[in-house]
C-alpha cells in the first residue's frame, strides 16, 4: 500500500538532532516489513523550505530524495474546496487539502499525520477511515503483521540462510538436481530471506521450503493460472524418521496456510524415484498431474484450493480428497458428536493441546506419529450402526474443557474383534498400542477411520444445550443438520 505522511511525520523521522520516537521507528520498520510505500507529496517541499531552523531544514531537504514523491498529483480548486468543505486561508491550508485531496482521488490509501485540523477536514469529506494518527496506523500495522499464520505445533518457520546448505540432509537433492545447481539454487533463494517450514530436533528432520506466485505458468507451453498459488519449492523428510507421518504435517501446514491466505492453488515438482513417496502422498490429497516442466524433467501436481460451486455427481469422500481441507457439510451430510478424554484429544489433535502453547512445542520428541497425520483412527466400543463413509465427526473433549475443537470425515468403519485385521487398518494412524488394542478387542469394537479436517474456536457445551444438544455426552451421537448449523454457523 501506499503511505501518504504528513511533514509533521517527515520532519521527525529525518531530524538528526531529535531522539526518534519509538512509535515512528516502529512504524517504519513495520511499512518496510509488509512492504507499503511511503510516500511525500511535491508541495511539501515548500513546506520544508519555510522551516526557520536552517541546519534542520537542509538535513530534511535532503533526505526527502529518499522517499517516492506522489507523480502527477491532483490539485485542488475552488470547486474542490468547496465540494468538501474546506477553508484555504494559508500556505498551510493549502499544503493539507493537497494532501487529503490525494486521498480522495486515491493517489494513496492513507494519510498519516498529528494536524487536527486535518483530521477535522477528513471527516467533512468523510475520508476520515483513511486519515490516522500515527499511534493508530501502527496499531492498524502490529494487527497486519502480528495476525500472522498459526504454524502448527511441531513446525517451524525457519529462514533458509539458518541452515548449511552443504550438510548432508541435502544430499540426495543435489544428487537428483547436480551438486552444485542445487547449492547455488538455494543460496540464491536463501539471499532472498525465503523461509520453510522444518522440523528440526539438534539437526534438520524434515523441510518443505515454499514461494507464493501470482498466476504462474507451471507447465511447458503452459496457460499461465488463474490466480494465486503456493508452490512447495523442496518438500523433503530425512530417512532417519520416515513413518512418524512428517510430510503428512508439512502437507497440512502448507493446506491451512493457503486456505488462511486465500490461494487458489498449490502446487510442486517431482523427479525421479526421491519423489515416489510424495507423489503417492499428494495424489490423496487431490494433487493431479497437470504436465511437464518447461525443464522437460520435472513432472507438475497441481491442487486446487477452491471447491466448484456446482458439486452435483461428486461423493461426500470424492470432495473431500480433492478439496482437503474443505468437505461437505449439507443437509445430505450425517453429523455426529463424538466423545474422547483429554488425554487422547491431546495425542490425536495436538495443535488444541497446551504442550503446543508452551515452551516445548516445537520438540519434535514431545509428540507422536498420530499428531502428524491427517488421517486419523478412533477405536471404541459405541453400539452405533449409522456411521458411514462421508459423515462429519465433531469431537467432544470430555472432562476438562467439555467443547467441540476438532472434526473430521468419515473414510471407513470396521467392526469386529479380528486383531490382525485392526493392527493393520491403524497401525499408522492410532494413538493406541498393539497390546491396549487387543484389550479393546475382548468386546466387540468399532473402528473408525477418518480424515482430520481441522479444529476451531470451542463450541461449549452451554452452547450445545441451546442447541437442544441436551444430557451428558457419553457415547457417539447423531445431532441433526439444524442443531449441526446453530453450532457451527456458515
Amino acid at each position: 500500500m501506499n503511505i501518504l505522511i504528513d511533514t509533521n511525520i517527515l520532519i521527525p523521522l529525518e531530524d538528526p538532532d531529535r531522539q526518534l520516537d519509538s512509535s515512528l521507528a516502529e512504524l517504519y520498520r513495520l511499512c518496510e516489513i509488509n512492504h507499503h510505500s511511503l510516500l511525500l507529496h511535491p508541495c511539501q517541499k515548500e513546506d520544508i523550505q519555510r522551516d526557520k531552523d536552517e541546519k534542520r531544514r537542509d538535513i530534511v531537504l535532503s533526505r526527502m530524495a529518499k522517499y517516492k514523491l506522489i507523480p502527477y498529483p491532483p490539485m485542488t480548486n475552488d470547486q474542490v474546496l468547496e465540494k468538501y468543505g474546506w477553508r484555504q486561508s494559508s500556505e498551510n491550508d493549502n499544503i493539507d487539502n493537497l494532501l487529503l485531496y490525494s486521498i480522495c482521488r486515491g493517489a494513496a490509501h492513507f494519510l498519516i499525520t498529528n494536524d487536527k485540523e486535518i483530521h477535522k477536514k477528513a471527516r467533512s469529506a468523510q475520508i476520515q477511515e483513511q486519515v490516522h494518527y500515527p499511534q493508530q496506523f501502527l496499531a492498524f500495522l502490529k494487527l497486519q503483521t502480528e495476525n500472522e499464520f498459526p504454524i502448527p505445533f511441531g513446525i517451524e518457520d525457519r529462514f533458509l540462510h539458518e541452515f548449511d546448505v552443504k550438510q548432508p540432509f541435502f544430499d540426495s537433492l543435489r544428487e537428483g538436481y547436480g551438486q552444485t545447481e542445487f547449492n547455488k539454487w538455494y543460496l540464491r533463494v536463501a539471499r532472498d530471506h525465503r523461509k520453510a517450514w522444518c522440523v528440526t530436533e539438534d539437526e534438520l528432520l524434515a523441510i518443505c521450503i515454499y514461494k507464493e506466485e501470482n498466476k504462474p505458468i507451471i507447465v511447458k507451453n503452459g496457460n499461465p493460472l488463474d490466480d494465486n498459488a503456493l508452490k512447495l519449492c523442496t518438500f523433503k523428510v530425512g530417512i532417519s524418521v520416515r513413518g512418524r507421518k512428517l510430510g503428512e504435517r508439512l502437507l497440512f501446514t502448507a493446506f491451512k496456510y493457503a486456505i488462511e491466505n486465500k490461494i487458489a492453488y498449490i502446487f510442486l515438482h517431482t523427479y525421479g524415484k526421491e519423489h515416489e513417496m510424495l507423489v503417492s502422498l499428494c495424489s490423496d490429497y487431490g494433487f493431479k498431474l497437470a504436465g511437464k516442466h518447461e525443464n522437460g524433467r520435472d513432472d507438475v501436481y497441481l491442487k486446487k484450493m477452491n471447491p466448484p460451486k456446482n458439486w452435483q455427481g461428486i461423493s461426500a469422500m470424492s470432495y473431500l480428497i480433492d478439496f482437503f481441507p474443505h468437505f461437505w457439510d449439507d443437509k445430505s451430510v450425517d453429523k455426529f458428536i463424538v466423545p474422547i478424554r483429554p488425554g487422547y484429544h491431546d495425542e490425536l489433535f495436538p495443535d488444541t493441546s497446551e504442550t503446543s502453547k508452551g515452551l516445548f512445542s516445537n520438540v519434535h520428541s514431545m509428540y507422536g506419529p498420530q499428531a502428524n497425520t491427517i488421517k486419523k483412527a478412533y477405536i471404541c466400543h459405541s453400539n452405533t450402526k449409522e456411521l458411514k463413509s462421508g459423515d462429519i465427526l465433531l469431537f467432544y473433549r470430555s472432562g476438562d474443557r467439555k467443547s467441540i475443537e476438532c472434526s473430521g470425515v468419515v473414510e471407513q468403519i470396521y467392526r469386529g474383534q479380528d486383531l490382525d485385521k485392526v493392527v493393520s487398518l491403524v497401525s499408522k494412524r492410532t494413538v493406541y498400542s498393539k497390546e491396549k488394542i487387543q484389550e479393546l478387542l475382548k468386546r466387540d469394537t468399532l473402528v473408525i477411520l477418518f480424515r482430520f479436517t481441522g479444529n476451531f474456536a470451542p463450541v461449549s457445551r452451554n452452547k450445545l444445550k441451546s442447541a437442544g444438544i441436551d444430557g451428558p455426552i457419553q457415547s457417539i451421537r447423531k445431532i441433526t443438520h439444524e442443531q449441526y448449523l446453530q453450532c457451527f454457523p456458515r
